[in-house]
């Protein structure tokens, strides 16, 4: 991974999983920046609610990209307590496969990203470009 120039992602379902990337970075088995995902609303996982999200966020190392998903119903409040946050978002059908809470609408992922990007936008927030993106992750493409 290393020698190829492979950027991983970082998925953590919870604190636990943060603490072991910093034990990946203590080998020097991974480079900044780093990118997270956070995601929340697993049973067995970090709960999704603002208390552990803002405890998440904090323990990430210096130098973190971050992103936060939900799982199933959790998907839509983690992206916008994400974006009032700072952060990125993580969506799609991996991870909620409902449009709404009460599951009589299957939803698709166009219709997740289009979702998300309303509330970005009433933020002020826009998404980054591809260009930007790999930029920002240190990505070279090709």
């Amino acid at each position: 991974m290393l020698e190829r120039g492979i950027r991983p992602e970082l998925e953590a379902f919870d604190v636990g999983m943060i603490n072991y990337a910093k034990y990946l970075i203590e080998k020097e088995l991974i480079h900044p920046p780093y990118y997270f995902n956070l995601i929340l609303g697993n049973i067995a996982c970090a709960q999704a609610n603002l208390l552990n999200l803002g405890l998440m966020i904090n323990e990430l190392p210096s130098d973190s990209i971050w992103s936060v998903g939900g799982v199933g119903r959790f998907q839509l409040p983690m992206n916008a307590a994400s974006l009032v946050a700072g952060g990125g978002v993580r969506v799609g059908l991996e991870d909620n496969i409902w449009f709404d809470d009460e599951r009589t609408r299957l939803v698709t992922n166009r219709e997740l990203v289009e979702r998300v990007l309303s509330i970005a936008y009433a933020l002020g927030r826009m998404p980054y470009t591809g260009r930007e993106a790999r930029e920002l992750l240190c990505v070279v493409s090709g």
